[in-house]
């Protein structure tokens, strides 16, 4: 061999115990791990190591093909400026990753070589947000990919990223994007420090993410971050300035700050006349106040302020719930539980037969109920609208927000009727403004700093 590698091994000579011992040593209950001899140089044994489920058999064969005097021209010609020194901890990491290690025998340092085959599925549709307008693509569980998916939304080199690794076990690696000029240099600062002195075993995905940067005094019943597979709403969000976290293995996209407005703009809004996006928010706005505070309002009015009715509204719910032999509160809360295994069901069962099971639980269920005068009429309709607004919400967490909440409105309203529902609403509004996300208040707008990230497009082509 030429004294490339031969000089290579020399930068840490020491007494240190050879790097062939120590990956054996640590490798030892991997069944996949291979250590292959390859050949000799200065009459020391040279072995290639590596995780066979990991490395590409195609470049494992080109690299070792040929005669031994021909590996130096082999690994120039295949490799050539990826060639990385390394010592155990960070060979242990490449390993790990697919990479394969070169090393003599007797070393204390090795050669890092890429040989990994990733395996990924190819980019498809979002698979958890419908797409009516826009680009069809989505983000994949590769970084890499992902990374060069949001580089072909903004074309621009104000597009920095950086690196690090979460997990004393999995080695996460965890990328942050910013504009330069758009972000907050503060906000940037604060989390590239928590980021470093996050300390678990490992880490999935970003919701895990945003729950270690949020420290357990600080933890909040409402979403803190915006989190979508899709690339044009993440390029949207940081040409509003935002700040995105991506992790390797995750197909989502993590961007922050988050106001409460940021979570009912849909991706679409951009595509389409301001107008129109208006009152898709007034719609959605609309659906939230229903989901929340209908069921409340059922409660109060037939239970608690009777008074308040018209005399024929007041008839036809009395007319609605003869028969029913359980309280006001018992049925609502009761068709409330109801509603939500079947929608959890759905979501939960696979999609063939989700279908099926929300036909009868919905239809069939809800007929007999009614037959068995187990709940009202009216109950029935106003839990089926509660229903069907709640999936109005752009958000899937902010949701769940929605389910948990109205149980204590409903709770509220069966204690002080409407003067209760008020309380809790007035309870709601002071509870998020006393929220911030990531140092931006939760009740205010980022309009008035950098634009929506859902409507930024917009301002800037209706200027002059």
């Amino acid at each position: 061999m030429p004294d490339m590698l031969a000089s290579i091994y020399l930068l840490n000579e020491s007494d240190a115990a050879p790097l062939f011992d120590l990956l054996g040593a640590t490798f030892a209950d991997s069944a996949d791990y291979t250590a292959a001899l390859i050949g000799a140089v200065d009459h020391d044994e040279l072995y290639l190591c590596f995780l066979s489920s990991l490395c590409s058999s195609q470049k494992l064969d080109f690299l070792l093909a040929g005669h031994d005097g021909e590996l130096s021209a082999r690994l120039n010609r295949y490799i050539g400026t990826e060639l990385e020194t390394g010592e155990r901890e960070r060979c242990e990491q490449a390993i790990c990753r697919g990479f394969a290690v070169l090393c003599k025998r007797g070393s204390s340092d090795g050669l890092i070589l890429n040989l990994a085959e990733t395996q990924q599925r190819s980019v498809g549709s979002p698979v958890t947000e419908s797409v009516l307008q826009g680009p069809m693509n989505a983000f994949t569980e590769n970084l890499d990919v992902n990374i060069a998916l949001l580089r072909q939304q903004i074309r621009s080199p104000k597009l920095s990223l950086w690196e690090t690794e979460i997990g004393s076990v999995s080695w996460t690696r965890v990328v942050v994007f910013y504009l330069k000029g758009a972000a907050d240099p503060d906000l940037l600062t604060r989390l590239q420090d928590k980021l470093k002195h996050i300390e678990t075993a490992g880490i999935q995905d970003t919701g895990q993410l945003l729950r270690l940067l949020m420290s357990r005094k600080r933890m909040q019943l409402f979403p803190m971050a915006i989190s979508s597979e899709r690339p044009d709403r993440i390029a949207a969000d940081l040409l509003a300035g935002k700040v995105v976290m991506m992790l390797d293995g995750s197909p989502f996209a993590m961007s922050v700050p988050a106001v409460y407005t940021d979570f009912w703009h849909s991706p679409e809004d951009q595509y389409v006349n301001p107008y129109v996006t208006y009152f898709l928010l007034v719609l959605r706005f609309l659906a939230m106040f229903i989901n929340m505070f209908l069921p409340a309002l059922y409660v109060a009015l037939t239970s608690v302020n009777v008074d308040v009715n018209r005399l024929e509204i007041g008839l036809a719910a009395a007319a609605s719930r003869e028969g029913v032999p359980y309280p006001v509160f018992v049925e609502t809360i009761l068709m409330l539980f109801v509603i939500d295994f079947i929608t959890e069901a759905g979501l939960r069962l696979p999609k063939t037969i989700s279908s099926t099971v929300t036909m009868v639980g919905g239809v069939v269920l809800g007929q007999a109920i009614i037959q068995a005068n187990i709940v009202s009429n009216l109950l029935v309709i106003i839990v089926a609208a509660t229903a069907i607004t709640n999936f109005i919400v752009i958000d899937y967490q902010m949701g769940l927000v929605q389910r948990i909440l109205k149980y204590f409105i409903v709770i509220g309203a069966t204690t002080a009727g409407l003067l209760g529902i008020v309380f809790c609403f007035a309870c709601l509004v002071f509870y998020l403004s006393c929220l911030e996300s990531f140092g931006a208040p939760y009740l205010t707008s980022l309009w008035s700093r950098k634009g929506s990230a859902s409507l930024s497009f917009q301002g800037k082509e209706s200027s002059p």
